[in-house]
Order: C-alpha cells, then structure tokens, then sequence
C-alpha cells in the first residue's frame, strides 16, 4: 500500500469514528434511536410544518399521529378507528353503524356494532353464525332469546350491563321507555356485519305458503300480510311490562341454565388503586359467556393502565368516556402511539406490549373485548419484580434498590 493510499485510508477510518461518536452521543435516555426520530430532534423547524392540503379538524383530533413521541418507531398496521367515522343505517326505530374487518384490517377477531333504537324500537327477530356480545352504554333495553333446549329468556338491560348471545341462538332487542337505549355489539368474528343477519321476515317471505302452512299448522291464508321485505329495524310499541312478557313466552322446559345478562358496572372490581378500577367479565362469572371476555377499565385523570400484554387473544377496545393515549410495542423494534375518545377503537395483536394514559381532566373508561374464554394478561412490573433481582439488573442496568420498588401482583392501573 503507497503512502497516499495508507493515509487516506486512516482518514477515512478517523472520520468513521467521529461519526459513530458522535451518533452515539444522539442516542440518550427517551430518545433511543438512529437517526434520531422525533420533532425534537428536527434542526429545520420549517420541516415540520404542513403546508400542503390537510384538514384541521381532523388533523388536530390525532396531535400523537402529528408529532409522535421521539421513542416512536418504524410502523405497523393501523390500530386505530372510530364509530364516528362510520356510515349510519338509519330506519323507521333506530340506526346502526359497524366496524368489520372490511373498515378495519386489523380487526380479524371481533366485529363492532353501535346502534341506537328508541323506545319501543325494535331490532327484528333474527338469529347469526357468530356469537353477539354487547355492552350497554345508554339507557334501557329489553332483550329475548330462546337456548336450544327450547328454554326461553326475557331480560331488561340498562347502562353498563352486558349481555352474549351464543352462535345461532335466536333473539329480539326493543328500546324502553323513557328513551330507549344505544349499545355496542362485538361479534367473534372480524367478517361478521350486522347488515347480513338472518331474519325471521326473511325466511317467511321466501318459504312457499304451502310450507309455511304445514309447518305452523294454520292456513295459508293466515301469512298473507307477512312482510315481503325484511324489516331489520322498525318502529314498535313499547311493550308490556317485564312480568308480563315473562310470563307469555314460558316454557314446559324451563329457564336457561345460565342467564345471558350480565351487571358489569355493578359488580365489584376485580382491582382498585388510586388510577381507577378494573373489572373483568368472563366464562368464570358471567358463565355463558364462553368465547367472549372483557374487562371494563376506569382510569383517572393523570392515571395509566400499566405496560403489560395478553397472551391468549388479540384486544378489541372500545372508548366510552374521556379522552387517552395508547401505545403499542412490536419487534423491530416498532412503536407507534394514537390518541382515542369517545366512541373509538383500538385493536392489539396477541402479546404486543402497549399501555393507555389518562389524558383528559375525567375518567377515561374502556371496554377491553377478547375472543377468549378467559381474561388473561401478563404485567411488565409484575414480571419484573418477580425475577431475579441479579439478572433484573444486569440487563437494565438498574440498582437492585430501584428493582425492589417495583409494583408487585398487577396492579393493573398505576398509581397504586
């Protein structure tokens, strides 16, 4: 090698150095990464505007989508969507507007449902191939449903409750009085839709009045104004009251095993802390409920429902009140943070690690929605605080007196 070329050769490699040194000198505490990622780290102010076309309003509705946090990285499938995004059927009765895996790639599990009948509305007699959970959020609703073993049910919801439906059960919904009721649905299916049910108009209509004759062992003649076309949702009467309705659809069979109503807002958290309460709804007490589990989270202003995973089933959440942000950790590594209000919804693949903050000045509730049996969840402190302390150390560079600090027996949500 001449003496140009061992030189230039040492140049380049000295300049190889600075270089590395000073990448990483970039990457610090909170903003890991290189290149550096982030608004903080932009030296050209100019470069963060947006001078191209843009909406505002719905712009300024996504400030984490705007200017993510410096320890966001790379990407992964959109995770977030929203109820108020989506086209409304509206009927004689009540409205309803879904989120299936059609809106929503990601959502391969649960489909979403928000409808709205008014009292003595009526979502017709119908049954589908998935099973329907739901949650109440609004007023009051009266729901019937026969098992298959021929054992009829009648129940009246209210705010908070939930109730499941078992694949290919049949049932009515009705508004009550004094303004009927708004729920959310979730099929465990991501391709099921509400507007694709089976319907008892429907199959009448489109059975022979010969058949339907012999089936139901009165005339022809007596289904000569059944409706020609489905009527899905339509405008009823209120109805008689419970103990009446109760008492006219009995059966020789008997009641169901299991009631297919549940009061979640009623019943005691599974946990408490001083960041709010979580309570959890599964096939362990709510025991009909077999491909469905929920968790009901109440998180207070500046409170956060804690870095953790699940890791038996994909979460389907809905927002309820408040406003949040949520965070969600891949490998590659891959971070990407979203902000939700009401009427939102998230969705996180089997064990991805992600957590949600409080960022309003109210209570921020969640529903927690699982094609699962069984509420299952793993705590990232939980772990922590119940490994070895040495090895806890080692890999995190922590004093073993910071370790023993840690939160132990899931928390859930932080404060404790």
């Amino acid at each position: 090698m001449d003496e140009f070329s061992r030189r230039s050769l040492l140049s380049v490699s000295a300049a190889g150095v600075v270089v590395a040194a000073s990448a990483a000198h970039a990457a610090s505490f909170g903003n890991p990464d290189l290149p550096p990622e982030g608004a903080m780290n932009v030296t050209n102010k100019h470069a963060l505007t947006d001078p191209g076309p843009q909406d505002p309003g719905l712009a300024n509705y996504m400030p984490s989508f705007l200017s993510p946090p410096a320890t966001d990285v790379n990407g992964m499938p959109q995770f977030w969507t929203s109820f108020n995004l989506a086209p409304k059927r509206i009927q004689d009765g009540g409205w309803a507007r879904q989120i299936t895996r059609n809106d929503f790639a990601i959502s391969t599990t649960i489909a979403g449902v928000n409808m709205r009948l008014g009292a003595g509305g009526v979502r017709e007699l119908h049954w589908h191939q998935q099973a329907e959970w739901a949650v109440m959020t609004y007023g009051n609703c009266r729901v019937t449903i026969i098992d298959q073993e021929g054992r009829p049910a009648v129940a009246d919801v209210k705010e908070g409750d939930l109730w499941y439906f078992p694949a290919g059960l049949p049932h009515s919904l009705q508004g009550l009085g004094p303004d009927g009721c708004e729920f959310v649905i979730a099929f465990d299916n991501g391709e099921s839709s509400e507007f694709n049910t089976l319907l008892v108009t429907d199959w009448l209509a489109h059975t022979p009045p010969e058949v339907l004759a012999r089936n139901f062992g009165v005339p022809a003649e007596a289904f000569k104004n059944i409706p020609l076309q489905n009527r899905w949702i339509f405008q009823g009467k209120e109805p008689p009251p419970h103990s009446d309705v109760e008492k006219a659809i009995a059966a020789v069979a008997g009641k169901p095993s299991f009631p297919f109503e549940f009061n979640l807002a009623g019943m005691p958290p599974n946990r408490t802390t001083k960041g709010g309460t979580v309570q959890i709804a599964d096939s362990t007490n709510f025991r009909i409920s077999k491909t469905v589990a929920a968790a009901r989270l109440t998180i207070k202003p500046g409170g956060m429902r804690e870095m953790h995973w699940h890791p038996n089933a994909d979460e389907w959440q809905y927002y309820i009140k408040g406003t949040g942000r949520m965070t969600v950790f891949n490998t590659g590594p891959a971070a990407i943070t979203a902000d939700f209000h009401a009427g939102d919804i998230g969705y996180v693949r089997k064990a991805l690690g992600h957590y949600i903050e409080n960022t309003g000045k109210t209570d921020l509730v969640v529903m927690e929605i699982f094609k699962a049996d069984r509420f299952e969840e793993i705590s990232l402190t939980d772990w922590l605080a119940h490994s070895p302390p040495e090895m806890v150390a080692e890999t995190l560079n922590l004093e073993p007196s910071v370790i023993a600090q840690f939160p132990k027996n899931r928390p859930d949500i932080m404060p404790v």
